[in-house]
């Protein structure tokens, strides 16, 4: 991979302002906390859960200080888009699933990043390495660990492993809150006597050390009994609270005793299926980017990406058939015509939104767990 071209650098740069554009769009709430953690000047390995596919990257990498670069599966590259995904700051990874020869690969890679590592830039990687529909963090894989000690002892500077956690006040729908803290940086240098003594419970230990960081920024970290009724607090009434004082209510939740509270959180509420219903149909006039979006999923066939479908639809599409309409309503009656004929869609867009709120649509999560696999096996 070489290094980007000046037209590169400038598509990062607008796909990185109009994100953070559109994401108060996609969402009724973003709640950024601790950001500042991650610094501008030290090797940094950032390391968010992994819910919604490429959405929690953008997220993070929208609203961090500094440039990013992404880890990402290999087999999205290879293609007539790799100039694009180059310019995001994509960087191809390996795993067993590409094939055991492939992983070799992965050496170069590795080795580049840690260049760009050793001249203070950061890198974001999945621990958790798969996507899944699901609020608990699911089991770590050894790879950020790894690389984040293989790295320190490469560039003999500091490392700091990073715990992001990003908490969607639904997985799916649109007009919801997000909130996505940054954790405690964990200082590698802290591991090197360990790391010199036994190298696999070194790994083994930063491993439990980042993912018990990475909970602390969760706000249901763990899956209990009651998971399905502690997640139903999750919801829109409740959005109000701020991350802190939400988290330490759903610990302190008792569920099945009607106990004081510092924070009494208001239940979910039933679902409203005919507003849901009537939220399609008031959004008639963006009927062709929604179809053209459903059609992507479909297939997709996962529904983890269904709200990062949905924000790039929102990002890339929707504004240029705004500009159609506009132009439709200009060539068949006037510039006034036209102009409210692409106001008109723009609204019926939030009045979907507010409808989709009201309608309190149930979570939906994912069944089971994906299987690990560690992106520097081999």
């Amino acid at each position: 991979m070489t290094s980007p071209t000046w037209a590169q650098r400038l598509f990062y740069r607008i796909m990185r302002r109009l994100v953070r554009t559109s994401i108060p769009w996609m969402f009724s709430t973003i709640e950024i906390r601790g950001m500042d953690r991650i610094p501008t000047d030290t090797a940094c390995i950032v390391s968010p859960n992994h819910v919604s596919a490429f959405l929690d990257a953008l997220l993070v990498g929208a609203f961090a200080p500094t440039d990013m670069h992404y880890l990402s599966r290999a087999s999205a590259f290879g293609t007539r888009w790799d100039w694009f995904l180059e310019a995001l700051h994509m960087v191809p990874v390996y795993r067993r699933r590409d094939g055991y020869e492939t992983l070799s690969r992965n050496r170069a890679i590795f080795r580049r990043q840690r260049e760009k590592l050793r001249e203070g830039n950061a890198l974001l990687m999945f621990s958790e390495t798969e996507h899944a529909l699901t609020y608990p963090l699911r089991p770590l894989s050894r790879g950020s660990a790894r690389f984040a000690l293989e790295t320190r002892a490469a560039i003999d500077d500091e490392v700091l492993l990073v715990p992001v956690g990003i908490n969607y006040y639904h997985l799916q729908r649109p007009g919801f809150k997000v909130s996505v803290i940054v954790g405690e940086p964990i200082p590698v240098s802290a591991y090197d006597d360990q790391y010199t003594e036994h190298e696999a419970r070194c790994i083994n230990a930063l491993r439990s050390d980042l993912a018990s960081r990475m909970k602390e920024c969760l706000l249901l970290p763990n899956r209990t009994a009651d998971h399905r009724q502690r997640l139903d607090f999750i919801n829109r009434t409740n959005e109000h609270l701020p991350f802190p004082e939400m988290k330490r209510a759903m610990s302190d939740l008792e569920i099945e005793k009607d106990a004081e509270s510092s924070t009494r959180l208001a239940p979910k509420g039933p679902y409203r299926p005919g507003l849901d219903r009537l939220s399609r149909w008031i959004d008639a006039l963006n009927a062709p980017p929604v179809w053209g979006m459903q059609q992507m999923m479909s297939w997709v066939q996962d529904p983890a990406f269904a709200a990062s479908l949905k924000f790039a639809t929102g990002m890339l599409v929707l504004p240029v058939w705004w500009a159609l309409l506009a132009g439709l309503g200009w060539a068949v009656h006037s510039v006034g015509a036209g102009l409210a004929l692409a106001a008109t869609a723009v609204g019926t867009v939030l009045v979907r939104r507010a409808l989709i709120r009201r309608a309190n649509p149930p979570h939906k999560v994912a069944a089971s767990r994906p299987e690990r696999d560690d992106v520097l096996s081999g």
